[in-house]
């Protein structure tokens, strides 16, 4: 006789994989503001493409919008990492609006022109997914295919967990996936630490611990110079590796007011101007974009990742059965590329590859020879690994 617990794992194989959405925590209800404030955009190409919405939370949100002159080809949406903001995807946007597909990329929470809660709980990744979710419905959206970097690869992971039917694939940058339950906390950034120190002879992930005080996004804003230069050096791997990455090292380095080179991609004054006025002090600074580190690093996602996965939402009895997500909702039910950037000590393709892997039933990886702004530094070769990705759907 098969027992009740055989019996619903059965069914929600089933419900994960018809059409069924899971159901969003906030309504679709939301207005759109077809101008708002973009100075900090002034000079970019597609400032005339930027939208927001508020959405039922209260939380607004900016992003860019182009639809797709081609009906047979899905909306490209892109999700960036820090300390970014839409502005990231410039080189992508033309790109694929040229090749007939739709683009949304929004300033993700606590970035560029949207909401920047103080709360640090409004930063797990649950409440960002149903948020993206709810933008795409009010954007009236329908195919997708989503793009992820850096700290946005784990935010699309768990776009994939709880919305599988909502792209038509995946594709990663640098960072892989991030299969639940998240390791991206205090104890598993450690644990990462000592590792690679022990094995590599560096730490990759100091910074986490420097980034989760209060008062790191004030040093930040004070040191931006500084703090630029190190982001965007064109000697990634000896900036990284003695600099970012050690414990310590980021935060002695900016308040001395040291300089990072950076002759490399991102030397037009323009750039770094843009750049200057998303994260300007007045317009909250890093502290906001902080929150997404200290969301994760205060393992703030438990409750979610280990408690009620919105996948079991449609039968609320499976949660007293299931105390964490179960094995088949952490596998990627569509196919997934991986980009990785061959120059980043931080984002290794190894590392990224053993994540995304395993969980992955059709799976391709490109290793570009870049560091972690991949999709800045090599727009050509990103754009096409992508575009030819996306071109059998």
């Amino acid at each position: 006789m098969i027992s009740l617990v055989t019996a619903l794992v059965a069914l929600v194989h089933l419900v994960g994989a018809t059409s069924v959405e899971t159901p969003s925590r906030y309504s679709s209800n939301c207005t759109i503001n077809k101008h708002p404030d973009v100075s900090d955009l002034a000079g970019v190409d597609y400032v005339h493409h930027v939208r927001a919405a508020r959405l039922a939370s209260g939380n607004r949100y900016r992003y860019v919008h182009r639809r797709g002159h081609d009906l047979q080809k899905p909306t490209v949406l892109f999700l960036h990492g820090f300390p970014s903001s839409s502005y990231d995807w410039r080189h992508q946007f033309r790109y694929f609006v040229d090749r007939g597909y739709g683009v949304l990329a929004p300033d993700l929470l606590g970035y560029g022109g949207s909401e920047k809660p103080t709360d640090v709980r409004a930063y797990t990744l649950k409440n960002q997914v149903d948020e993206v979710k709810e933008l795409l419905d009010c954007a009236g959206i329908g195919e997708l295919v989503s793009v992820g970097h850096d700290l946005g690869s784990p935010l699309l992971s768990r776009f994939a967990t709880y919305y599988p039917n909502r792209s038509l694939k995946y594709a990663f940058l640098d960072i892989g996936y991030s299969a639940p339950p998240l390791g991206l906390t205090a104890a598993g950034i450690a644990a990462l630490n000592n590792l690679t120190l022990a094995t590599e002879g560096y730490e990759p992930s100091g910074y986490w611990s420097f980034f989760n005080r209060t008062g790191a996004g004030k040093i930040l804003d004070e040191h931006q110079d500084s703090f630029w230069s190190v982001l965007y050096t064109d000697n990634e791997p000896l900036y990284w590796k003695t600099v970012y990455g050690p414990t310590g090292a980021l935060e002695s380095f900016i308040k001395a007011n040291k300089r990072a080179s950076t002759a490399g991609f991102l030397s037009a004054a323009q750039e770094e101007t843009i750049h200057r006025r998303i994260f300007a002090a007045d317009r909250g600074g890093y502290d906001p974009a902080l929150n997404h580190y200290r969301a994760l690093y205060r393992d703030l996602n438990i409750g979610d990742e280990n408690g009620k996965p919105a996948l079991f939402e449609i039968m609320p009895c499976i949660n007293d059965i299931f105390t964490v997500i179960p094995k088949f909702a952490q596998n990627l039910t569509k196919p997934v590329l991986l980009l990785t950037a061959a120059q980043d000590p931080i984002g290794t393709p190894d590392r990224a590859e053993r994540s995304t892997s395993p969980f992955a039933y059709s799976f391709e990886v490109q290793k570009i020879d870049s560091g972690h702004f991949l999709m800045l530094e090599k727009a050509d070769q990103v754009n096409k690994a992508l575009s030819d990705f996306f071109e059998d759907i």
